[in-house]
């Protein structure tokens, strides 16, 4: 890591300070259309944040737009990681606000304290054990609100079975049904919301799934059991 940062200094002392419209002809080319608006300057001296939108993300480039910077920056006077503006969790939060309520696939914990939001896949593995630890999830007042991402690439037949699941009258049912039983009900085509959350999962960044996105806009990756989870929203939340 440090051989790394050096690298990345020793890059940054040789460049030269460019305007935004010149780092704007740098990136164009590699990540399409940038906003003067979304170059912003980093905690890096020398280096701007670049917000892109298509998936909503941010990237570290130096001032001259020519280099990118990869992986962790370390402030070595206080031993930290230097981290992002909070910009890109909350386009993403943001995203996730344009989908109504009634599209999701809601189970309340009784004793709220948490909400999540996990784009699922009904023929992932992991997005299973995530669903088997339903109950635990619950019960530490973690409510958790489904929203669609078959990926067809692995699981080719996981988007109809998660269209009949929202075209269910009872979604809940039908939801365990299948991960509890592996049946899926014979409900008839309707009107549902499973590609258009699909196609929002893949701006928020979702490559796999289970993907958990807190309520300050923050994406877990990856299945967690309960109490890990639990222990990881309050550590993130502060709370």
């Amino acid at each position: 890591m440090i051989k790394s940062l050096f690298l990345v200094i020793t890059l940054l002392s040789g460049s030269a300070f460019a305007t935004k419209d010149e780092v704007i002809q740098h990136l164009s080319r590699f990540f399409g259309e940038i906003d003067k608006k979304d170059i912003t300057h980093s905690p890096f001296k020398g280096v701007y944040e670049v917000i892109t939108y298509n998936p909503i993300d941010s990237m570290l480039i130096s001032e001259d737009g020519r280099y990118l910077i990869q992986g962790d920056v370390v402030d070595l006077t206080t031993r930290s990681l230097i981290r992002k503006s909070n910009q890109v969790k909350n386009l993403k939060l943001a995203l996730l606000g344009t989908i109504n309520e009634s599209d999701k696939i809601i189970y309340t914990a009784a004793d709220e304290k948490y909400q999540i939001h996990v784009f699922t896949d009904v023929d992932c593995p992991f997005c299973k054990r995530l669903h088997n630890n339903m109950e635990q999830m619950n019960a530490l007042g973690i409510t958790v609100k489904y929203l669609a991402s078959p990926l067809a690439s692995l699981h080719p037949k996981a988007q109809g079975k998660m269209q009949k699941i929202w075209c269910s009258k009872d979604r809940n049912q039908a939801m365990d049904d299948y991960n509890n039983h592996g049946t899926i009900a014979n409900t008839p085509a309707c009107e549902n919301p499973v590609a258009g959350q699909l196609a929002i999962s893949q701006q928020l960044g979702v490559t796999g799934t289970p993907a958990i996105f807190l309520a300050d806009g923050t994406h877990l990756p990856g299945y967690l059991p309960a109490d890990k989870l639990l222990i990881k929203i309050q550590t993130t939340l502060g709370n």
